[in-house]
């Protein structure tokens, strides 16, 4: 089976502080985007799996799609193994979802190709990454509470976006870590209306901040130079903007000559996955 799995977006991201729970509780209205991993899965005979991600002996080595693997075998009846191989195009500490893209793809894929009931989005999360779930419903969504609660959200319209990711990644775990300790301070938020039912903010940003300092400037810069609004995703490092158009957003990326690892327009997709084949 060959399929590609995508990336997402948050147009927004409220924090609330840990309780008993290693995990954090957020809010957060996610949407696919046209940005993809490529996943080829084929059974073998073997007793072990084989995760292949190319040019990455790292990710090879241990991923979130191990650990979908993992958490398959521990809560449904899976005995096949099998051997995948990773095309990866979303990069990495970007929050962007790759891995949680990747892991639900995988865990999708399995479940039809062995008739298999899916664990509960409560023990996703928990086992193998807090976007997972979103990623297994594959729409636009609004998520919350450790991620495992999604509502389906409806936006009229597409959605253009010039995304840019900088050479620079931002690891989640630190992200989260600096919140718990800045927990009892004040972070700055800004949040700017997209529709009356929509605002872009990010409770992240400022913790980005904080840990990449260059991020502020590099932000800035490119808001000088498109005279325009641009927003995180996540808990970073990519940042994006919005368009009415394509061809207004690929005008956007026309004049953007600075040092990253992606600048791609691109737009919010109905579904984060699709099967190329059996």
């Amino acid at each position: 089976m060959k399929i590609k799995t995508s990336a997402k977006l948050n147009l927004n991201l409220a924090i609330k502080n840990s309780e008993k729970s290693s995990l954090h509780r957020i809010e957060s209205l996610m949407v696919p985007i046209g940005l993809y991993d490529e996943i080829t899965i084929d059974r073998n005979i073997k007793e072990a799996d084989s995760i292949v991600f190319e040019d990455d002996l790292v990710l090879s080595n241990f991923s979130t799609i191990h650990k979908a693997l993992f958490c398959l075998r521990k809560n449904t009846n899976l005995d096949k193994f099998f051997d995948i191989r990773v095309n990866k195009y979303i990069p990495v500490e970007a929050g962007l979802g790759g891995g949680s893209s990747d892991a639900a793809a995988v865990m999708l894929s399995i479940s039809k190709l062995c008739d298999l009931e899916l664990p509960s989005f409560s023990i996703i999360t928990k086992e193998v990454g807090s976007d997972v779930p979103f990623f297994i419903n594959g729409k636009t969504a609004l998520v919350k509470n450790m991620g495992d609660e999604i509502e389906d959200y409806k936006i009229a319209g597409d959605m253009f976006f010039l995304i840019i990711v900088p050479t620079f990644g931002l690891s989640t775990k630190a992200v989260f870590d600096l919140w718990d300790r800045l927990k009892n301070k004040d972070i700055a938020v800004e949040s700017f209306p997209l529709t009356s039912g929509i605002n872009i903010f990010n409770h992240a940003l400022e913790l980005a901040i904080k840990i990449k300092p260059e991020m502020k400037s590099f932000k800035e810069s490119i808001e000088k130079i498109l005279d325009k609004r641009l927003f995180m995703t996540g808990t970073g490092s990519t940042l994006f903007s919005i368009f009415d158009s394509e061809e207004d957003a690929v005008e956007a990326k026309s004049k953007i000559n600075i040092d990253s690892r992606l600048i791609l327009v691109t737009k919010k997709n109905d579904y984060s996955y699709k099967e190329l084949s059996d």
